[in-house]
């Protein structure tokens, strides 16, 4: 098209005729290099230089040491949590095997119940060294004593208690 001619369209709504000008089509750039091209071409560059300066670049590890929040989450939903994730851990680390492997495994499964089970025995031992209801090692058993026969590292609990009760208690005998 020239400028002397001119192209009428025309509008189905108004039916009118309306003269437009040269339209000018504008198509984008297409990329000279693609995005793999680009980054070999970068890496094999990064590699010369780092030949002429003498560094050697560390090597990058695909498989992470850690579990990580994808592996967490997978093994809270089949109810392993806190330390036993580090049972987990170290099973896949001993044996190479996947997540999935180790939770299925029935001599990991074995290894499991028994940590349980032991943590769960520990929780419902008494703590201290008496075999009566209160532990010697708890603030109340104490109390009882003289501050001479209390060990040094409880003096200051029993004495802030004491303090305690002291002022929460009431003008008679009885309150």
């Amino acid at each position: 098209m020239t400028n002397d001619e001119e192209e009428v369209i025309i509008d189905p709504i108004n039916d009118e005729e309306e003269e437009v000008a040269e339209e000018v089509i504008v198509e984008p750039k297409k990329p000279t290099e693609t995005l793999e091209a680009k980054r070999a071409r970068l890496e094999g560059q990064l590699a010369r230089v780092n030949k002429d300066l003498g560094v050697v670049p560390e090597k990058t590890s695909s498989k992470s040491d850690g579990i990580g929040y994808g592996e967490k989450a997978f093994l809270v939903a089949n109810g392993i949590k806190g330390e036993e994730t580090k049972l987990v851990q170290e099973a896949m680390k001993r044996t190479g095997e996947s997540l999935e492997q180790i939770l299925e495994n029935p001599y990991f499964q074995a290894k499991l119940k028994e940590t349980r089970d032991l943590a769960q025995t520990a929780d419902a031992t008494p703590k201290g060294n008496r075999s009566n209801s209160v532990p010697t090692d708890s603030v109340e058993y104490w109390m009882t004593k003289p501050i001479e026969e209390v060990p040094q590292d409880m003096r200051i609990k029993v004495v802030n208690k004491k303090l305690e009760q002291g002022k929460s208690g009431g003008v008679f005998y009885n309150s």
